[in-house]
C-alpha cells in the first residue's frame, strides 16, 4: 500500500505549526498591555522588522517556502485522486501501477555520491563501512521520489490549477542616481546588493547575464551597493563605480572590477578606468575625494533596513533571494512575476 510519506506528513506538520504559531493572533489583537496603553500584534511585528529586519526577512521568506512546498504537495496529492477517480480505481490500486516504472534503481555512483556529500558526518566511517546504511536511506526515499515525479506529470498535464499564495515582498526604494540596466517601465524589477570583493556576488553576475539575454526588455536590473566590514578593499570599489557610473561607464567598470577581484586597491582602481578610456583625471578627483562615500553608505543603510545581511542580496519586485542561488530559482521567481503582471 502506497501511504503518504513521512516526510510529506513532516511538511504538512510543520508548515500547520508555522501558521498556528504565526496567524493564531491577527494584527489587531493586542498582545501586550502596559496600563492603558495597549500593544498588538502589527506594533509587535513592525518593532520586530525595525530591530531585526534581516531575521525578520528571514523568517517570512521561510514561512512562505514552507507554504508553497506544502501547497504543492496538498495539489499533487488532489491530483492524484482525481486521477484515480478517473480510471475507477483507488489511489494505491493507481500508484502501484504508476511508481514502479518511476521508481529509480540505486547504484554505485548515487552511494559513492551521497558518501561524499557528507562525508564529514561520518567520521572515520570507509564508504564499504557505510555503504549499506546509505542504501537503506536512498531505498527508503526513492519511492517519495517517484510519487513526486508522479505528481509533476500530472500537474504539468493540468489546465485548471490556480495558485493565489503571495510571496513576502520587501519593497526597495530606487532612483535616477542608481545604476540600472533596462528599461524603466519592465514588468520585473530585479534590485541586487553586492560586494564588488564577494566571491559569491561574482558568481552571481552570470546568472543575472542570463535573465537579461533571456528576458530581455521585460526586466531591470538595479544595483546597490553592499560592501561588507570584512573586505577590505570593497567600500573604495564602490566608490569607483559610483565615479564610472557619473562618466556613463558603471557596467564597464562593473564587469572589469568582479572579474579582477584580486585587482581592487586605489591603483588598481584608477588603471581599470585608464584601461576603459575614462577621463582620467576626473575619476582620479572622484576616488580621491570620496565624492560618493555618502552615497554608498546610504546603499548600505537602505539594505540594512530592508533585511540584507550578505552578499548577494537580491530582491526581484520585492521577493527576496539570498546568495548566489541557480539560475533556475531566479528564472522561476521572474516567470512567476511576469505571469503575475499580465
Amino acid at each position: 500500500m502506497y501511504q503518504r510519506t513521512s516526510a510529506v506528513c513532516g511538511i504538512l506538520a510543520v508548515a500547520m505549526g508555522i501558521g498556528a504559531a504565526v496567524f493564531a493572533q491577527s494584527d489587531r489583537d493586542v498582545v501586550g498591555q502596559v496600563g492603558d496603553r495597549e500593544v498588538t500584534m502589527a506594533e509587535l511585528d513592525e518593532a520586530w522588522r525595525m530591530n531585526d529586519a534581516a531575521s525578520h526577512m528571514r523568517m517570512l521568506q521561510e514561512l512562505y517556502d514552507t507554504r508553497k512546498r506544502t501547497l504543492d504537495i496538498v495539489i499533487g496529492e488532489i491530483l492524484v485522486e482525481r486521477e484515480a477517480l478517473a480510471r475507477g480505481t483507488s489511489r494505491d490500486e493507481l500508484l502501484a501501477q504508476e511508481l514502479p516504472s518511476r521508481t529509480l534503481p540505486i547504484t554505485s555512483d548515487d552511494i559513492e555520491g551521497l558518501y561524499e556529500q557528507n562525508r564529514q558526518a561520518f567520521p572515520g566511517r570507509t564508504l564499504e563501512e557505510m555503504g549499506p546504511q546509505i542504501r537503506a536511506f536512498l531505498e527508503q526515499q526513492r519511492p517519495m521520489q517517484a510519487l513526486h515525479a508522479y505528481m509533476l506529470e500530472l500537474r504539468e498535464g493540468a489546465d485548471d490549477i490556480e495558485v493565489d499564495l503571495e510571496p513576502p515582498r520587501t519593497i526597495i526604494e530606487t532612483g535616477e542616481g542608481d545604476p540600472a540596466f533596462g528599461p524603466e517601465n519592465a514588468r520585473v524589477e530585479i534590485v541586487e546588493f553586492s560586494d564588488f570583493q564577494c566571491p559569491f556576488c561574482e558568481r552571481l553576475t552570470g546568472t543575472l547575464d542570463q535573465l537579461k539575454v533571456q528576458y530581455g526588455n521585460e526586466v531591470r536590473l538595479v544595483f546597490k551597493d553592499y560592501p561588507l566590514p570584512n573586505h577590505e578593499q570593497a567600500f573604495k570599489a564602490a566608490e569607483a563605480g559610483n565615479c564610472a557610473h557619473q562618466q556613463g561607464k558603471f557596467w564597464e567598470l562593473h564587469d572589469v572590477m568582479f572579474s579582477k577581484q584580486s585587482e581592487l586597491r586605489v591603483a588598481d582602481l584608477k588603471r581599470h578606468a585608464a584601461e576603459l578610456g575614462l577621463d582620467q583625471a576626473s575619476f582620479d578627483t572622484c576616488l580621491d575625494s570620496g565624492r560618493f562615500a555618502e552615497a554608498v553608505s546610504a546603499d548600505l543603510t537602505l539594505g540594512q533596513s530592508a533585511g540584507v545581511s550578505s552578499t548577494p542580496t537580491v530582491f526581484i519586485n520585492g521577493r527576496a533571494v539570498m546568495g548566489a542561488a541557480p539560475y533556475e530559482v531566479f528564472a522561476e521567481i521572474v516567470e512567476e512575476e511576469l505571469a503575475r503582471a499580465q
